[in-house]
């Protein structure tokens, strides 16, 4: 379901966790908390793989 590239093992897991639960989820609010959870963590991913890169090319230069 989602793009796992710049992910974690622990993400990962937590991710591939969350997205079980939703099939289980009762209510729809129960789905959207799981995709919100999951499209935070991919974020943060996210934010973190642009920072590193950030650093690297500020130190290689």
């Amino acid at each position: 379901m989602t793009d796992q590239t710049l992910l974690t093992d622990k993400e990962r897991k937590l991710i591939n966790k969350l997205e079980t639960e939703m099939f289980y989820a009762l209510t729809i609010n129960q789905i959207r908390f799981y995709k919100n959870e999951i499209q935070t963590i991919i974020n943060h991913a996210k934010r973190r793989n642009l920072l590193v890169n950030e650093h690297k090319s500020i130190l290689n230069v």
